[in-house]
Parts: structure tokens; sequence; C-alpha cells
């Protein structure tokens, strides 16, 4: 299991920069500092909201499968 420790510090270094350039998308913002090798379009063009509602959508399948 990776440690849950390392949760925290990613989500602050997300934040630190993101609230610095808040017209950026999450996906926009992981794509650049990423900068994959292939273009990644389907995570650079997401819309926030519409990544909020993919979250909860893989958080209940998860829970589900836990059950």
């Amino acid at each position: 299991m990776r440690d849950p420790e390392r949760i925290d510090p990613v989500l602050a270094a997300v934040r630190e920069i993101w609230m610095e350039y808040p017209d950026l998308r999450l996906g926009q913002l992981l794509v650049n500092a990423v900068r994959p090798a292939e273009p990644c379009p389907e995570l650079y063009s997401v819309e926030d909201s519409a990544l909020v509602r993919k979250l909860q959508e893989l958080a209940a399948l998860l829970s589900q499968a836990q059950r």
C-alpha cells in the first residue's frame, strides 16, 4: 500500500500553483506539469465540473467494489 502521508503534500503543491494560475483547468495544470510524451487531450480539456462528476462516479464504483 502506498503511504497516505504523500497525499497532503501533493495536494498542497497543486493548490499553491493553481491558486497562482486559477484560469487553468486542473487537467491543463497536470498535463503542463507532467509534459507527457504523447498528447492527452481528454485530460487537458476536461472541465473541472466534469472532472468532479467523474471522481464522484469513481468513488461510488470503488465503494461498491469493496462491498
